[in-house]
């Protein structure tokens, strides 16, 4: 019987935990552990708090809670059950019901549309008459659910940056990106005590906000949510039109409520969103200016959905490139633990490995592309060739390789010793493997002794990196001219 741990994030609800507790101890499904996270001295918020839990459990799944639920008896065995039926369920829930009104649906699954940021809970306020029961894929679930211990080390974890809500959502859309499915199971049943009244006021406690606090992380977190997981286009129209609505609206009841200390934290997490947003916006022209970067964008297939970055180091190619493209699964490789750690801690790929690129584990045509940059010559030349030869087995559609052309030394950045050059390459090495190459930058602009080194003022070597990007064109179209890095980049035939 594989071990389920059940994760609490509690924060002064004495009585509801101690029901709650009860329920987990009664589960027909014996082989439990119960981690309690207490958020009442120090509140990390939900997200950190669950993150807690997840790295002090030993089951092989997750049930996260929360802590006025009460369980069913057999809703931890149909949840297990189930998931012991269908290897690519990605996050569970039971459907759940109100306490004290059994009969009264309170969640069976939810969506968010990212260019409204409208929510929809269905079965919420429903009564039961069986429109829920059997199995339903969803694409959200909240409140409980569970997941196996394997897909949440994936995805790296919660994203701390929500505390508060919309931590659930965010994480349910990066498990679904991984490729797997999120289901409402109607077999597996529970009580949650739901929206508390707080006295504050029913029109602002219906737009969830029950505190000055919640009304700064209600506000802020919506606007984060789409700015991440919303395309170009439904960022726009959110801002433009939606966001707006909704400041004044709620703003209007928040005022009538007479609660000015309500209202405002609410602009304080509006100005907060805002800022993520415009942050976003300006991490993204700055990814576009890194212009060595932006050919990897331009190079890649437009059907490319899933990326294998071999050598990824601290991600910064690949955040340009998932600004520019909607990609379902990106995996990135490293030896190096500190790279990969930031990779982590920026949310930047969806799962990591600790491995040697030059024994890559995966499957045959695993990944519709396979990205390696500034890799191949920090390799033994005959060891990179033969790691180019797995990269092409492993890619569906494409492989692209960065590097320098010709020597180029390189120290040991970062205190990483695998960031030695070992080995040269020039163009015609891989014209005669079947490669187009696209050469970029001038070593006299760029190289080891080019102007750029010249000067040790950030600003005007700034200014020397923005002159070569406007050289891009040139580049482009007089290919002679650039002899200082290069693109290798191959279509391969399924």
């Amino acid at each position: 019987m594989k071990k389920v741990s059940v994760i609490i994030v509690t924060m002064n609800r004495k009585d509801d935990l101690k029901d709650c507790l009860i329920s987990y101890k009664k589960q027909n499904y014996k082989s439990i552990e119960i981690i309690i996270v207490n958020n009442s001295k120090v509140n990390l918020g939900a997200a950190e708090g669950r993150n807690i839990g997840a790295r002090k459990a030993k089951g092989e799944y997750l049930l996260f809670s929360d802590d006025d639920v009460v369980a069913d008896r057999d809703m931890v065995k149909n949840l297990v059950e189930y998931f012991e039926s269908n290897t690519k369920a990605g996050v569970v829930q039971p459907l759940i019901s109100e306490k004290g009104k059994p009969d009264v649906l309170q969640g069976a699954g939810h969506t968010i549309n990212l260019t409204t940021g409208r929510i929809t809970a269905w079965g919420a306020g429903e009564k039961n008459i069986g429109q829920y029961d059997g199995i339903r894929e969803v694409p959200l679930c909240g409140c409980i659910w569970m997941v196996r211990k394997d897909v949440f080390d994936q995805t790296g974890g919660y994203d701390n940056e929500y505390f508060i809500p919309y931590e659930d959502s965010d994480f349910c859309l990066r498990v679904s990106r991984l490729g797997y499915k999120n289901y409402c199971i109607g077999a597996a049943t529970a009580l949650h005590r739901g929206r508390k009244s707080t006295f504050v006021h029913s029109w602002i406690e219906f737009i969830g906000i029950t505190s000055p606090e919640r009304a700064y992380r209600v506000a802020r977190n919506k606007i984060i949510f789409i700015s991440k997981h919303g395309s170009l286009i439904q960022n726009m129209i959110f801002m433009g039109l939606f966001l707006p609505g909704y400041v004044i609206i709620h703003s209007l009841m928040i005022l009538i409520s007479g609660r000015l200390d309500i209202l405002v934290k609410y602009w304080q997490g509006i100005f907060s969103g805002v800022a993520y947003f415009l942050n976003k916006i300006y991490k993204n022209i700055l990814y576009w200016l890194m212009s060595w970067q932006e050919p990897v964008v331009q190079l890649l297939d437009p059907q490319v959905k899933s990326i294998l970055d071999v050598g990824c180091g601290q991600g910064l190619p690949m955040l340009n490139i998932k600004s520019r493209r909607n990609l379902d699964r990106t995996v990135g490789v490293d030896l190096f633990d500190p790279y990969l750690n930031y990779c982590k801690q920026n949310r930047i790929h969806d799962v990591y490995l600790k491995t040697d690129v030059r024994k890559l584990p995966f499957a045959y045509k695993s990944f519709d592309a396979v990205i390696s940059l500034q890799v191949m010559e920090h390799l033994q030349k005959a060891e990179a060739w033969k790691a180019l030869k797995n990269m092409e087995k492993i890619a569906r559609k494409q492989v692209i390789v960065a590097m320098p052309i010709g020597d180029m030394y390189h120290p040991a950045v970062d205190n990483n010793p695998l960031q030695l050059h070992k080995s040269s390459f020039v163009p015609e090495d891989f014209i005669k493997r079947g490669y187009k190459v696209l050469k970029f930058g001038r070593k006299d602009i760029l190289g080891e002794t080019g102007i750029v080194h010249k000067f040790n003022s950030p600003i005007v070597r700034r200014i020397i990196f923005v002159l070569n990007f406007l050289l891009t064109p040139l580049y482009y179209f007089n290919q002679s001219y650039s002899d200082y890095h290069m693109y290798a980049y191959k279509k391969i035939n399924s």
